[in-house]
This record gives C-alpha cells, sequence and structure tokens, in this order.
C-alpha cells in the first residue's frame, strides 16, 4: 500500500468513528500486520496540517476526527470513486470489449468488480494528474498523457491477445 493510500484509507476509517492512532494503525492492517507508529504518527500529522482531521485528548491518547474539510474530502473521494467505477463498468459493457461474454455469470461480475479495485488506485492518480494540466490549461500535455496511456494499453492488449480470448 503507498502512503496516498494509507491517507485515503485513514480518511475513510476516520469518517465511520473517531479514534485513537493505535485504533486506527490496527485497522489499517496490510498483509496481516499492523501498520506500525512510525508510519501512523507521520500519517495523521499530514492528515492534521492539511486541516482534515483534528483530535481530542482523552487521557493520554489522542483521539483523531474529521474536521469539516474532512467530512467533504470522504464524500467527494466516494462519489469520485463511483463515478470511475461506473463509467468503468459503462465502458466495459460498451464499446472495445475484449470478451464478448463479459458477465455473463456472478463470477464474470466478482472478477470485474475485483479487476477495478486493483486499478482503482492507479486510474485515480492517472485522472489526478489530468485534472493539474486541464485547470493549468495543459491541453497539449493533457492530450500527450491520453495518447501515451492508449499507446500502453494497446501494446499490452496486443502482447496479451491471444491468451485473453481464450
Amino acid at each position: 500500500m503507498t502512503a496516498g493510500e494509507y491517507l485515503d484509507s485513514a480518511l475513510f476509517i476516520l469518517s465511520l468513528k473517531p479514534m485513537s492512532g493505535y485504533e486506527l494503525s490496527r485497522k489499517l492492517k496490510w498483509d496481516g500486520s499492523m501498520v506500525s507508529g512510525g508510519t501512523i504518527r507521520p500519517l495523521l500529522k499530514s492528515l492534521e496540517k492539511q486541516g482534515l482531521i483534528t483530535f481530542d485528548t482523552r487521557g493520554r491518547a489522542k483521539v483523531y476526527r474529521l474536521t469539516p474539510k474532512g467530512e467533504r474530502y470522504v464524500s467527494n473521494l466516494r462519489l469520485f470513486r463511483e463515478t470511475i467505477r461506473e463509467k468503468m463498468l459503462k465502458v466495459s459493457m460498451g464499446r472495445d470489449i475484449l470478451f464478448p461474454e463479459v458477465l455473463t455469470s456472478i463470477d464474470d461480475t466478482v472478477i470485474l468488480n475485483q479487476a477495478i479495485e486493483e486499478m482503482a488506485y492507479l486510474i485515480i492518480k492517472e485522472v489526478k494528474i489530468a485534472f493539474a494540466l486541464k485547470k493549468k490549461g495543459e491541453d497539449g500535455a493533457l492530450k500527450d498523457l491520453k495518447a501515451m496511456i492508449e499507446r500502453d494499453m494497446g501494446e499490452i492488449l496486443e502482447s496479451r491477445r491471444s491468451r485473453l480470448q481464450q
């Protein structure tokens, strides 16, 4: 898991209920092991510095919770992720289908959802770059980014097409 994924995951978990850094680290397990204090403390400090979380002191423990800005961020991120999921499903059922038998069983739907989950972070990263370029009026760079991604995808699909169609 990358630092960015930890940040978003921490915010999602804190949106469920306020909790201590220790409790949060237990919920942010990766490969079955708890996230270390050396990872969680800088992560919490970063989120606090960005104004996304705050804390109350209860005894010796700091109990972290989302700020209104953090709540808006999580709400918008949920909406963004759902929009991406919907668009990916729409495209998978529209043009450029490699598998004419896509979604013919519940297993296919499960596998498609797993693929979306595995690719979501990279897609969101690409969209963030595209958003930054678009916001700065860098349409040429955005066009180059899109062409590069499409070229790379085409090369990967072409090199694996015979295996994918089986």
